[in-house]
């Protein structure tokens, strides 16, 4: 397949994640909501997503169909002797409007950072693809997107040099939540790309894209644009929510994990999904680098991400459609809570319905996530619940856990 992996309804259930009842047709009564199946690993199954019937798709240059369908790990190593820790520019060295005499031209940002930019090949027993990834250390780690190399058993690294040099990469650790994965090559003496900062942002900014499009033969290819837009709330069917740059630079197919650059040749973000439709055009997406540096410094050092809130439930939304066609109050099913969780300790259990947390109303797990993820594992939330079983709503504190490697 020569388009994108796109976002598909694969009710995959995930730990505090949903993903039915999110994409269904109007024209018909929604058919009651259905409790999940057994949790499974977060792999490569692809989400819908519905924003006005648009089409978002992952970047990710895809050579077969089924590939859609890969739910198996790439196997992890976990590196963290000696890891290195990635560390932003400081704030006063961001110049991010124009006329600051600190700029570099387009040619000048594409000799900077291009040496920093690699193909990514991964392939699978489900199929193979294409992305692209970005040096972060010169002795071989890389910063990609999570969708780009989970699910797959072998992974192939070229170099943006003159010899297009290969290497065979391992998975440091990857981060669904987040979409970001590190990986490793065992090289010395490589360009690392230097890492700039989010938080100065304006719309309006030039960037610049590198990348490989469609893969291998298009690789290297540098497009421009302007930031179209800031902290993107984009929420998908499976009830992830992810904060993005928005820019109308031009990615394609194999753009997925490559840089997002201010005009001083800074990385400020990872480019990971587009709006595709006959309807939209320049409608690309970025996980803001101020996002991404705390995950990759957990993955290089712990293979996972820390200090991650935990409810413990699995669940579905219910939004107005559902909520009035049975006679439900709009917020999330609880479909499953795990025995031990902090879930099971406040009482939670099957078919409660939680309409609001800490006084915010939410109608998706998506919209609990967002707020649950304002606090660390130890802080106490407020939920607020609908018993379908007696019909009593009432309010319970949850002291938020702590997420585990097995849980993400």
């Amino acid at each position: 397949m020569e388009n994108d992996r796109e976002y598909q309804n694969q009710n995959v259930w995930h730990e505090d994640e949903s993903t039915v009842g999110q994409n269904r047709g109007y024209g018909a009564p929604p058919p009651k909501p259905q409790r999940p199946p057994k949790q499974k690993k977060k792999g490569g199954a692809w989400k819908g997503i519905g924003i006005a019937f648009l089409a978002i798709m992952l970047l990710f240059n895809t050579a077969a169909s089924c590939f859609l369908l890969a739910e198996h790990f790439a196997d992890k190593h976990v590196i963290s002797q000696n890891a290195p820790q990635i560390e932003a520019s400081s704030s006063e060295n961001i110049m991010p409007t124009k006329g600051n005499g600190n700029e570099l031209t387009v040619a000048e940002i594409n000799n900077k950072i291009s040496p920093s930019v690699v193909l990514i090949t991964a392939t699978g027993m489900t199929g193979g693809g294409e992305g692209t990834g970005v040096i972060i250390s010169d002795d071989g780690y890389i910063v990609t997107n999570a969708h780009v190399v989970s699910g797959f058993s072998d992974i192939t690294v070229t170099l943006n040099d003159e010899a297009k040099t290969e290497f065979p990469a391992t998975v440091v650790g990857e981060d669904a939540a987040t979409d970001i994965a590190v990986i490793r090559i065992r090289a010395k003496g490589l360009t690392s790309a230097e890492i700039g900062t989010s938080s100065t942002l304006q719309v309006g900014q030039d960037v610049v894209v590198i990348g490989n499009p469609l893969g291998a033969d298009f690789t290297g290819s540098v497009t421009t644009g302007i930031i179209s837009a800031l902290n993107r709330q984009v929420e998908f069917d499976d009830g992830s929510v992810y904060n993005y740059i928005q820019t109308d630079a031009a990615i394609n197919s194999g753009n997925s994990g490559g840089p997002l650059v201010n005009m001083q040749g800074q990385v400020i973000g990872i480019n990971a999904a587009k709006i595709d439709t006959s309807v939209a055009e320049g409608m690309g997406f970025a996980i803001p680098i101020d996002d991404v540096v705390p995950v990759a410094n957990d993955l290089i050092e712990y293979g996972y991400v820390t200090n991650r809130p935990y409810i413990g439930i699995a669940g579905d939304g219910i939004n107005e459609q559902y909520a009035k066609f049975y006679n439900l109050p709009t917020g999330v099913l609880v479909a499953s809570v795990n025995e031990g969780s902090p879930a099971a300790k406040a009482g939670l259990q099957v078919d409660d319905i939680i309409t609001h947390i800490e006084g915010t109303a939410v109608t998706s797990v998506g919209q609990l996530n967002a707020v649950k993820n304002k606090f660390k594992p130890g802080d106490t939330v407020e939920l607020t619940v609908y018993r379908y079983s007696t019909g009593d709503t009432f309010k319970v504190k949850l002291e938020l856990g702590e997420q585990t490697p097995e849980m993400q």
